[in-house]
């Protein structure tokens, strides 16, 4: 009898343990589905930017090739910035520099790495350095940046050759020579 007990509890206890109810699944399967779209957001490595002056640029990066019919035949700098950053600012002439020098074979698309800059003030400061390359701005820049290695440090830049292939990651403000020996091929 006491052997029948014991396996009554055993079968019970089992019973209970293993058991799950609707609104557990009905659970489990919401935080799934959340994950999912969280991944397929991450996953998707086209980017639509927008341009200051409302223009956009379209662009997939993907096993470290870059794609886009506007930038096809150029190689392209990607620069990850921010306006309160020094280095940054220090780097504007340089690249305006690079950039008139090389404008047939070259483009720059600054990534403002800034939220809710004001238009105004940004505007202003373009003006201001003379930036002659694209400037992009929104939510599209910080999801790019996760990207991108999760930018944390800034000015931070990717160059991709003619044909798209990544050529080079710059970490800080990058030197005119060290640029330019990329670009004279």
């Amino acid at each position: 009898m006491k052997k029948l007990s014991i396996l009554f509890f055993a079968f019970l206890a089992t019973f209970l343990f293993t058991a799950c109810n609707s609104n557990d699944e009905a659970v489990s399967v919401k935080e799934d589905s959340s994950s999912f779209e969280e991944l397929k957001k991450i996953s998707n490595k086209t980017y639509t930017l927008k341009t200051v002056d409302d223009k956009t640029i379209t662009l997939k990066v993907e096993n470290e090739q870059l794609t886009s019919k506007q930038l096809e035949g150029k190689f392209v700098l990607i620069n990850f910035w921010a306006t309160w950053c020094p280095p940054c600012i220090k780097e504007m002439p340089t690249l305006n520099k690079i950039y008139e020098k090389y404008n047939d074979k070259f483009e720059i698309i600054g990534v403002l790495f800034e939220k809710n800059k004001d238009e105004k003030q940004l505007k202003e400061f373009i003006s201001k350095h003379n930036i002659k390359f694209p400037i992009v701005v929104g939510d599209e820049n910080f999801r790019m940046a996760k990207a991108f290695d999760d930018i944390k440090k800034i000015p931070e830049s990717f160059l991709y050759s003619k044909d798209g292939k990544f050529i080079k990651r710059f970490i800080g403000e990058i030197g005119e020579k060290e640029l330019e020996k990329y670009l004279s091929k």
